[in-house]
């Protein structure tokens, strides 16, 4: 029986498991669950595959494709684990309330509209309706039709709960890792529960994914980024659409009459306190884009720390034999998860044409 070895329960590290081709393969997942620390719980789950690129490349193709996936990923889940992550299609506004960030703009939207003619720009009537403190002088927003949002928590507790019910699959929670050795081309995980034998191991951990490889004498360039996050709950109503600023704030209504704030972006910050400094600048920026959301109450504040790469690209694949590696996908870790988890479940069960399209995000460059 093949001994396969998961670290990290993230969506990441549960999408692959998802993916696995079960037979003659016994699947551990491993994960210290540290409250405040997951990114994957923190997220504003934005599903941005044309919210985050100016240009096309292989991570802009694999966001949109993944994207596609998600309605199917969300029914499956539903069959499975009778949860609903909350799927939502209202579509995103990405806008500028500053002169700075207009030329940002006004470049993102030339290239997203040569590629998707539903999008469009706010008329200035638009912009006053949609951003009552804005000068159309100096604010500039369009609307992308078909980058929707789920609830992230709820999408990582369903993949969770899928991967559970697998009797092929273990899952160690509360596992700190301690040690990884290699001895040919397998692999021992010593951690706070026991060692772990691993035929192929998969290092999913976000931003203690290069901490990790470092016990094997691999540098990987990753750094964590610590994000402020907070929910509110409104009486407004005259929001559907996620709202993204380019100064980083974005507002996504979640519900039931509610509203994710984030997020601020601290790099090489482990911190999981919030920054009150961070707290108020969510609230500055969102109620200048909508100062309806002036009367509400706060739910609750929290932050997660996101991996990311110097070059912003996810790094994914093989490092050595049987050994793999998914990191660095920062803003975009629910979104890509699905395709993620197809891809390299498939690189890892030998498929060519997975290799093929992992290519660009290779650790061996």
């Amino acid at each position: 029986m093949l001994q396969t070895v998961i670290i990290g329960a993230g969506v990441m590290g549960l999408s692959i498991a998802r993916q696995l081709n079960h037979k003659g393969r016994h699947i551990h997942i491993i994960d210290r669950s540290t409250p405040r620390m997951n990114a994957s719980y923190a997220a504003g789950g934005m599903l941005g595959a044309q919210n985050e690129f100016f240009e096309d490349t292989p991570l802009y193709r694999l966001a949109m494709a993944s994207r596609a996936m998600m309605p199917e990923t969300a029914e499956q889940l539903r069959k499975e684990t009778h949860m609903d992550i909350e799927l939502q299609t209202y579509g995103l506004i990405k806008v500028a309330t500053c002169a700075a960030h207009m030329p940002d703009v006004e470049k993102q939207f030339a290239f997203l509209s040569s590629q998707d003619h539903a999008i469009y720009q706010l008329t200035p009537a638009q912009l006053r309706q949609r951003f009552p403190n804005c000068d159309t002088e100096t604010c500039a927003a369009f609307k992308i039709h078909d980058d929707g949002q789920i609830n992230a928590n709820l999408y990582t507790q369903a993949l969770l709960q899928s991967v559970a019910k697998r009797p092929h699959i273990d899952l160690h929670l509360h596992t700190e890792v301690m040690h990884i050795t290699q001895t040919d081309d397998h692999y021992h995980i010593a951690t706070s529960r026991g060692v772990f034998y691993a035929d192929q191991l998969i290092i999913a951990a976000g931003a203690w994914s290069g901490t990790l490889l470092k016990q094997l004498d691999i540098e990987l360039p990753t750094q964590p980024v610590k994000g402020d996050v907070k929910l509110i709950e409104s009486d407004y109503t005259g929001l559907k659409e996620t709202i993204f600023n380019m100064n980083g704030c974005y507002i996504v209504p979640k519900k039931p009459n509610r509203f994710l704030i984030g997020a601020t972006s601290e790099l090489d910050n482990w911190s999981t306190h919030n920054n009150p400094t961070n707290i108020r600048w969510l609230d500055q920026e969102s109620l200048h884009m909508i100062p309806a959301l002036r009367q509400h109450r706060v739910i609750k504040t929290w932050t997660g720390i996101r991996p990311i790469t110097p070059d912003g690209i996810p790094i994914m694949g093989a490092i050595r034999p049987n050994l793999y590696v998914s990191t660095g996908h920062y803003r975009n870790g629910i979104l890509l998860s699905p395709i993620v988890g197809q891809l390299m479940a498939q690189l890892i069960d030998g498929n060519s044409n997975a290799k093929k399209q992992l290519l660009p995000f290779s650790p061996i460059k």
